[in-house]
């Protein structure tokens, strides 16, 4: 029989003073990268061609750079450099699709003049047909004009590699029967979703709690991360119905690209400004439940193009740090 591992090691847990240390240092390096964030998030919006996944991109660039710090002996030069590095790296390791099936390139170029709303089409595009190899090459050749060597050196592939790679995206993307490639993501429950803003709205803890299944997960992104019903109504809903009293929150379920979004309207109770966009919620449920809940309340790129697609005013608050 295979020996079991020692589930109760004398290391009970982690000493608070380190974790409050591993905090501080957290802190302290995303401040040093606040002015590089904006960038960081539209090189990562691009490459992935949704505004969610590239806030998650984002954030796993930042986790993933904050341990590279850590570990390096040497100054990091060119830091928007080594980040977009780092961020296509973590792309490439996360994404995996099936592979399309080839198609015959074409040297059809696109127009001189490109409408906002065909670029953001095209960008969805290749994020559902490209492989994740053929999808950095396109965006890093086409939108930020990289030169192969500097493609490749990204990639830790050759030059042959990255042409060939930006043959097979560019002929996917030319194929006419491209549309039957495009899939949408599993849509959440409706009527749990419509629960959720109504609970939200009457600020029912209780029954906000009661709509989790017991083993939810909660992402404050960038914040914090919360597994289980309990310490999701302990943490994130207790803070935002209980504790967050300069505002009053509404709730309301809208529609971005086929996407249902829950949209927390805030009004300031000193009357200091009006009714806005303060926070946006994306739920997934199983068997009537909520499975998994994000919060972007501290995604001021996210709630700027949500509250801008929409036509609703918004209010954003930085990313917290």
């Amino acid at each position: 029989m295979t020996p079991q591992p020692d589930l109760s090691p004398d290391l009970d847990a982690l000493p608070q003073p380190l974790l409050a240390a591993a905090q501080t240092a957290r802190r302290e390096f995303l401040a040093a990268l606040e002015p590089l964030r904006g960038e960081l998030f539209r090189y990562c919006r691009r490459l992935t061609g949704s505004m969610w996944d590239a806030e998650d991109l984002a954030q796993e660039t930042l986790a993933r750079a904050l341990t590279r710090a850590a570990q390096s002996h040497q100054p990091v030069q060119r830091p928007m450099a080594w980040l977009v590095r780092i961020a296509t790296n973590a792309y490439l390791d996360q994404v995996r699709r099936p592979a399309p099936l080839p198609v015959e390139a074409s040297e059809r170029a696109a127009p001189p003049v490109a409408d906002p709303v065909e670029v953001r089409d095209a960008l969805a595009e290749v994020a559902t047909l490209l492989a994740p190899q053929e999808r950095a090459a396109v965006v890093l050749k086409d939108v930020f004009d990289l030169s192969l060597k500097e493609i490749a050196a990204m990639l830790d592939t050759t030059e042959g590699a990255v042409k060939a790679a930006l043959h097979r995206g560019r002929g996917r993307l030319a194929d006419p029967d491209r549309d039957t490639a495009l899939a949408r993501r599993t849509a959440p429950d409706q009527d749990t979703l419509d629960a959720l803003a109504q609970a939200f709205t009457a600020y029912d803890l209780g029954g906000l709690t009661k709509l989790f299944v017991e083993d939810a997960v909660s992402d404050v992104i960038g914040m914090a991360h919360e597994v289980g019903r309990n310490q999701i109504a302990a943490g994130s809903l207790h803070h935002t119905l209980v504790l967050e009293d300069a505002v009053r929150w509404r709730a309301e379920v809208r529609e971005l690209d086929g996407d249902p979004l829950v949209l927390m309207w805030a009004t300031p109770i000193d009357g200091s400004g009006p009714e806005a966009v303060e926070d946006v919620l994306r739920a997934e449920t199983a068997d009537g439940g909520i499975t998994r809940l994000r919060w972007y309340y501290f995604c001021p790129d996210v709630l700027t193009e949500v509250g801008e697609r929409l036509g609703a005013p918004y209010r954003t608050h930085g990313h917290g740090l």
